[in-house]
Protein backbone atom coordinates (compact mmCIF):
# COMPACT_ATOMS: atom_id res chain seq x y z
CA UNK A 1 0.00 0.00 0.00
CA UNK A 2 1.13 3.58 -1.10
CA UNK A 3 2.48 5.84 1.91
CA UNK A 4 0.78 9.03 2.28
CA UNK A 5 3.22 10.87 5.18
CA UNK A 6 6.54 9.81 6.33
CA UNK A 7 7.55 11.23 9.33
CA UNK A 8 11.24 10.58 10.20
CA UNK A 9 12.71 11.39 13.68
CA UNK A 10 15.79 11.94 14.34
CA UNK A 11 16.67 9.56 17.65
CA UNK A 12 19.77 9.84 20.01
CA UNK A 13 19.08 8.38 23.63
CA UNK A 14 15.52 9.58 23.60
CA UNK A 15 13.83 6.36 25.80
CA UNK A 16 12.04 9.06 28.22
CA UNK A 17 9.90 10.77 25.14
CA UNK A 18 10.03 8.17 21.80
CA UNK A 19 7.04 6.54 22.58
CA UNK A 20 4.80 9.23 23.01
CA UNK A 21 6.23 10.99 19.92
CA UNK A 22 5.11 7.72 17.99
CA UNK A 23 1.49 7.37 19.82
CA UNK A 24 0.91 11.34 18.85
CA UNK A 25 2.11 10.52 14.72
CA UNK A 26 -0.40 7.36 14.69
CA UNK A 27 -3.21 9.29 16.43
CA UNK A 28 -2.50 12.32 13.56
CA UNK A 29 -2.64 9.83 10.91
CA UNK A 30 -5.93 7.85 11.86
CA UNK A 31 -7.32 11.85 12.44
CA UNK A 32 -6.55 12.44 8.68
CA UNK A 33 -7.32 9.41 7.55
CA UNK A 34 -3.94 8.92 5.38
CA UNK A 35 -1.25 6.33 5.37
CA UNK A 36 1.35 7.10 7.41
CA UNK A 37 4.70 6.05 8.74
CA UNK A 38 6.62 6.34 11.69
CA UNK A 39 10.99 6.12 10.57
CA UNK A 40 12.97 6.76 13.80
CA UNK A 41 16.77 7.51 13.20
CA UNK A 42 18.98 5.80 15.58
CA UNK A 43 21.48 7.67 15.64
CA UNK A 44 24.24 5.52 17.67
CA UNK A 45 21.50 5.22 21.17
CA UNK A 46 23.03 3.10 23.89
CA UNK A 47 19.36 3.52 25.47
CA UNK A 48 16.20 1.39 24.88
CA UNK A 49 15.30 3.78 21.98
CA UNK A 50 15.31 1.55 19.30
CA UNK A 51 13.85 -1.23 21.05
CA UNK A 52 10.83 1.26 22.52
CA UNK A 53 10.62 2.16 18.99
CA UNK A 54 9.88 -1.13 17.51
CA UNK A 55 7.63 -1.77 19.85
CA UNK A 56 5.58 1.20 19.01
CA UNK A 57 5.32 0.33 15.75
CA UNK A 58 7.59 2.51 14.26
CA UNK A 59 10.26 1.52 11.64
CA UNK A 60 14.02 1.75 12.93
CA UNK A 61 16.77 3.04 10.66
CA UNK A 62 20.27 2.89 11.89
CA UNK A 63 22.62 5.78 11.25
CA UNK A 64 26.26 5.12 12.18
CA UNK A 65 27.58 8.94 10.86
CA UNK A 66 26.72 11.51 13.95
CA UNK A 67 25.25 14.35 13.80
CA UNK A 68 21.56 16.37 13.14
CA UNK A 69 21.89 16.58 9.58
CA UNK A 70 23.26 12.87 8.94
CA UNK A 71 20.38 11.16 10.76
CA UNK A 72 17.87 13.47 8.80
CA UNK A 73 19.21 12.86 5.20
CA UNK A 74 18.94 8.93 6.06
CA UNK A 75 15.56 9.47 6.97
CA UNK A 76 14.64 11.01 4.58
CA UNK A 77 16.33 8.78 2.01
CA UNK A 78 14.50 5.61 3.57
CA UNK A 79 11.21 7.28 3.68
CA UNK A 80 8.39 5.80 1.65
CA UNK A 81 5.71 8.92 1.36
CA UNK A 82 5.03 11.59 -0.61
CA UNK A 83 5.11 13.91 2.16
CA UNK A 84 7.42 13.89 4.27
CA UNK A 85 7.63 15.61 8.50
CA UNK A 86 10.30 15.74 10.46
CA UNK A 87 10.17 16.50 14.20
CA UNK A 88 12.26 16.16 17.34
CA UNK A 89 12.28 12.67 19.44
CA UNK A 90 11.95 14.79 23.01
CA UNK A 91 8.09 15.89 22.50
CA UNK A 92 8.82 19.79 22.01
CA UNK A 93 6.96 19.57 19.38
CA UNK A 94 3.42 18.37 19.19
CA UNK A 95 3.01 15.33 16.83
CA UNK A 96 -0.70 15.69 17.43
CA UNK A 97 -0.60 18.83 15.27
CA UNK A 98 0.58 17.69 12.06
CA UNK A 99 -3.16 17.94 10.79
CA UNK A 100 -1.98 22.02 10.63
CA UNK A 101 0.97 21.02 8.74
CA UNK A 102 -1.12 18.73 6.14
CA UNK A 103 -4.32 21.41 5.83
CA UNK A 104 -1.89 24.01 5.06
CA UNK A 105 0.20 22.34 2.23
CA UNK A 106 -1.44 23.59 -1.30
CA UNK A 107 -0.42 21.98 -4.58
CA UNK A 108 2.00 25.51 -5.24
CA UNK A 109 3.89 24.56 -1.89
CA UNK A 110 7.10 22.50 -1.45
CA UNK A 111 7.17 22.87 2.48
CA UNK A 112 4.70 23.89 5.62
CA UNK A 113 7.13 25.16 8.06
CA UNK A 114 6.11 25.45 11.73
CA UNK A 115 6.23 29.16 13.74
CA UNK A 116 7.01 28.73 17.45
CA UNK A 117 6.91 32.61 16.99
CA UNK A 118 3.32 33.26 15.78
CA UNK A 119 2.45 30.13 17.87
CA UNK A 120 2.52 28.89 21.33
CA UNK A 121 5.49 28.73 23.31
CA UNK A 122 5.22 27.49 26.95
CA UNK A 123 6.61 29.24 29.44
CA UNK A 124 9.98 27.73 30.19
CA UNK A 125 9.69 26.01 26.76
CA UNK A 126 12.45 28.32 24.76
CA UNK A 127 15.73 29.75 26.70
CA UNK A 128 15.37 33.66 26.28
CA UNK A 129 19.07 34.00 24.41
CA UNK A 130 17.24 31.49 22.18
CA UNK A 131 13.87 33.65 21.77
CA UNK A 132 15.15 37.08 21.93
CA UNK A 133 18.17 37.28 20.27
CA UNK A 134 19.58 33.66 18.25
CA UNK A 135 16.18 32.84 16.41
CA UNK A 136 15.21 36.69 15.47
CA UNK A 137 19.20 37.05 14.38
CA UNK A 138 19.25 34.08 12.13
CA UNK A 139 15.98 34.61 10.71
CA UNK A 140 16.65 38.00 9.84
CA UNK A 141 19.59 36.93 8.04
CA UNK A 142 17.94 33.99 6.32
CA UNK A 143 14.98 36.35 4.87
CA UNK A 144 17.55 39.43 3.96
CA UNK A 145 19.48 36.47 1.88
CA UNK A 146 17.38 34.53 0.43
CA UNK A 147 14.27 36.83 -0.06
CA UNK A 148 12.00 34.49 2.09
CA UNK A 149 9.69 35.91 4.64
CA UNK A 150 9.58 33.57 7.85
CA UNK A 151 9.42 34.21 11.67
CA UNK A 152 11.03 31.23 12.77
CA UNK A 153 14.01 29.53 11.14
CA UNK A 154 15.21 27.59 13.55
CA UNK A 155 11.77 25.94 13.87
CA UNK A 156 12.67 21.59 14.08
CA UNK A 157 9.40 20.83 12.91
CA UNK A 158 8.62 20.59 9.18
CA UNK A 159 6.22 18.84 5.96
CA UNK A 160 8.26 18.64 2.99
CA UNK A 161 7.01 16.75 -0.74
CA UNK A 162 9.42 14.01 -1.25
CA UNK A 163 9.99 14.82 -4.69
CA UNK A 164 11.51 18.24 -3.61
CA UNK A 165 13.93 16.47 -1.24
CA UNK A 166 14.71 13.76 -3.66
CA UNK A 167 16.02 16.69 -6.17
CA UNK A 168 18.46 18.40 -3.67
CA UNK A 169 22.07 17.41 -2.65
CA UNK A 170 22.35 18.18 0.83
CA UNK A 171 26.02 19.04 2.06
CA UNK A 172 25.76 19.61 6.09
CA UNK A 173 25.57 17.20 8.16
CA UNK A 174 25.32 18.76 11.95
CA UNK A 175 22.54 21.16 13.04
CA UNK A 176 22.87 24.10 10.37
CA UNK A 177 21.00 21.28 7.74
CA UNK A 178 17.94 22.72 9.78
CA UNK A 179 19.07 26.05 7.48
CA UNK A 180 20.60 24.15 4.48
CA UNK A 181 16.55 22.66 3.95
CA UNK A 182 15.67 26.18 3.70
CA UNK A 183 18.38 27.46 1.59
CA UNK A 184 18.03 24.68 -1.11
CA UNK A 185 14.12 25.03 -1.39
CA UNK A 186 14.67 28.83 -2.27
CA UNK A 187 17.49 27.51 -4.93
CA UNK A 188 15.31 25.02 -6.61
CA UNK A 189 11.93 27.49 -6.55
CA UNK A 190 10.30 25.55 -4.01
CA UNK A 191 7.53 27.47 -2.38
CA UNK A 192 7.32 27.19 1.18
CA UNK A 193 4.84 28.49 3.95
CA UNK A 194 5.01 28.59 7.72
CA UNK A 195 1.88 27.55 9.88
CA UNK A 196 1.72 28.91 14.00
CA UNK A 197 2.55 25.96 16.17
CA UNK A 198 2.82 24.84 19.87
CA UNK A 199 6.21 24.32 21.79
CA UNK A 200 6.33 22.57 25.11
CA UNK A 201 8.99 22.08 27.43
CA UNK A 202 11.66 19.25 27.74
CA UNK A 203 11.04 16.57 30.06
CA UNK A 204 12.45 16.96 33.53
CA UNK A 205 16.10 15.25 33.53
CA UNK A 206 16.44 15.41 29.45
CA UNK A 207 20.02 16.44 28.17
CA UNK A 208 19.26 18.66 25.32
CA UNK A 209 21.50 18.29 22.17
CA UNK A 210 21.47 21.86 21.12
CA UNK A 211 24.40 23.57 22.09
CA UNK A 212 22.94 27.52 21.42
CA UNK A 213 25.95 29.63 20.73
CA UNK A 214 27.88 27.09 18.68
CA UNK A 215 25.23 25.75 16.96
CA UNK A 216 23.71 29.37 15.88
CA UNK A 217 27.53 30.18 14.87
CA UNK A 218 27.40 27.49 12.70
CA UNK A 219 24.11 28.30 11.17
CA UNK A 220 25.36 31.54 10.13
CA UNK A 221 28.30 30.74 8.87
CA UNK A 222 26.68 28.56 6.29
CA UNK A 223 24.07 31.08 5.32
CA UNK A 224 27.19 33.71 4.82
CA UNK A 225 29.01 31.06 3.03
CA UNK A 226 26.19 29.61 0.83
CA UNK A 227 25.21 32.63 -0.24
CA UNK A 228 28.62 34.16 -1.49
CA UNK A 229 30.46 31.02 -2.81
CA UNK A 230 29.80 28.76 -5.43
Amino acid sequence: MSVDLSVVIPCLNEEKTIAICIQKCKQSFQKLNIAGEVVVVDNNSTDRTAEISIAEGARVVRCAEQGYGNALRCGFKNAEGEYVLMGDADNTYDFLEIPLYWNKMKPELGMVTGSRIRGNIEKGAMPWKNRYIGTPALTFILNLLYGTKLSDSQCGMRLMRKKCLDQITFKTTGMEFASELYVEFVKHNFKIDEVPISLYKDVQGRIPHLRPWRDGFRHLRYLIKAKFTK
